[in-house]
């Protein structure tokens, strides 16, 4: 019997979900409990098991369509010889189906529009003009019989016998041919008038299929632009930048390190540059907000739940590191680490998404010189981490040193944080890297 199965509730407010992968094809056979389809909410991918075993009669949303919780997602039957699923053919047809769609194609060498005119692109009448071929005698392989560019190389590997002649008032010879003024056949062109198309500029030719490739924007790659387009909409952004002298903080990071990597654990320099930031928070806590459009207030939070734009393979990812201050730096660089690994292998879930209340973006060795980033909205601050590079300064002493150096960019929502409170956040951030032994004075 057949049975229908609907999008589940998966709690935490989601309304609806977007197929991103069906593990199954129609007229497969699954079991119970098997992979059945992969559905993102939010940015969290939930991977959901079929609920019965059976065959697949029909798929009730394509890859990249959105549904409702309580729509219909999948209709299995149970029973092995139901005879709705024998009505359901695999696509594509058997070969004892008809295929009348196909004949009618297979009959003119090539389908013209209603008023005659050859489906060619501009790109294929080009080269077709060049050539001296008439599209009207090649038979196009392209959807709706449109004429493709392999379709002109074949017909000129092998020409075809030559066609009837077209009668003079017909739409073929008006879409190939000017009309020819009423007169005697004294007065046709002569062999060195040029011939081809009439004198108005050609179009520009575009790409043929071969030469492009569409990509689908759906699944993560399609929430993340919708999260982007909302946050330039909704937020006024700008961007400041202060340079870091990193010297002293590369030695108490080698030194730290050497000792942590005995127990495993690898310390980058990210733990510190949470620590800073949350010093620089707790100096200036307007940064450390969401923003309520609804009701158009500045929502201050007192906890540091701080977000880690992540690469992963489908796109960028924001696990949340929560209250980052009552964290040592290895026990952050274990979370650093376990988040990544979860986040690159797909496997964060809703709640390791959500909660944030500031966020930081690193690219580590290919953090470039700066950066604009774009808000994790509703957060009205996010931190750019750029890499540390070796060059000389000069000291206030008047001496010319080697140094480490790195920048920070950061940027704000302008609507209700001005330019100073971000140089200002800033300095102090600047201040516990540049004398990374104050990230130690601070008690939870």
């Amino acid at each position: 019997m057949p049975f229908e199965f609907r999008l589940p509730d998966i709690g935490e407010g989601v309304a609806e979900g977007e197929v991103v992968k069906w593990f199954v094809h129609e007229g497969d056979t699954i079991a119970e409990d098997a992979p059945l389809v992969s559905v993102l909410t939010d940015k969290a991918n939930v991977e959901i098991p079929s609920p019965k075993a059976g065959k697949i009669r029909t798929l009730h949303a394509k890859e990249g369509e959105k549904v409702k919780v309580g729509g219909l997602l999948v209709t299995i039957d149970t029973g092995d010889d139901s005879p709705l699923a024998k009505e359901s053919a695999p696509f594509p047809p058997e070969p004892s189906a008809p295929a009348a769609p196909v004949a009618e194609v297979k009959t003119p060498p090539a389908t013209s529009t209603a008023a005659g005119r050859v489906l060619a692109s501009p790109h294929v009448r080009r080269l077709a003009a060049e050539k001296g071929i008439e599209l009207r005698h090649v038979h196009g392989t392209g959807p709706q019989g449109r004429v493709t560019e392999s379709d002109l190389e074949s017909f000129s590997a092998e020409p075809p016998a030559a066609p009837a002649e077209v009668p003079a008032g017909s739409p073929d010879a008006l879409a190939v041919h000017e009309p020819a003024p009423a007169s005697s056949p004294a007065s046709a062109p002569s062999p060195s008038a040029p011939a081809g198309p009439p004198s108005t500029p050609a179009p520009l030719p575009t790409p043929a299929e071969s030469e492009v490739e569409r990509v689908p924007i759906r699944g993560l790659r399609r929430v993340i632009a919708e999260h982007m387009s909302e946050a330039t909409h909704r937020a006024a952004h700008f961007t400041y930048v202060e340079e870091v002298d990193a010297t002293e903080l590369v030695r108490t990071r080698d030194r730290m390190a050497a000792h942590l990597e005995e127990k495993g654990i690898k310390l980058s320099y990210l733990p510190f540059v949470l620590k800073a930031i949350v010093a620089g928070l707790r100096e200036h806590p307007r940064l450390n907000a969401t923003m309520d459009d609804e009701a158009n207030e500045l929502v201050i939070h007192h906890r540091f739940h701080l977000g880690l734009a992540t690469a992963a393979p489908e796109g960028l990812l924001v696990p949340v590191l929560r209250d980052v201050d009552r964290k040592s730096l290895a026990e952050l660089a274990r979370e650093i680490h376990y988040l990544s690994d979860r986040a690159r292998a797909g496997k964060l879930t809703r709640a390791e998404l959500t909660g944030s209340s500031f966020t930081i973006t690193s690219l580590g060795a290919l953090g470039g010189v700066l950066a604009t980033p774009i808000l994790n909205y509703p957060e009205v601050a996010i931190v750019g981490v750029h890499r540390i590079v070796r060059r000389p300064i000069y000291r206030e002493d008047g001496t010319l040193v080697p140094a480490h150096l790195m920048n920070l960019s950061i940027s704000l929502d302008h609507r209700v944080l001005d330019g100073i409170e971000g140089a200002q956040f800033l300095a102090v951030v600047k201040r516990h890297l540049e004398d990374p032994h104050l990230l130690f004075a601070y008690l939870a």
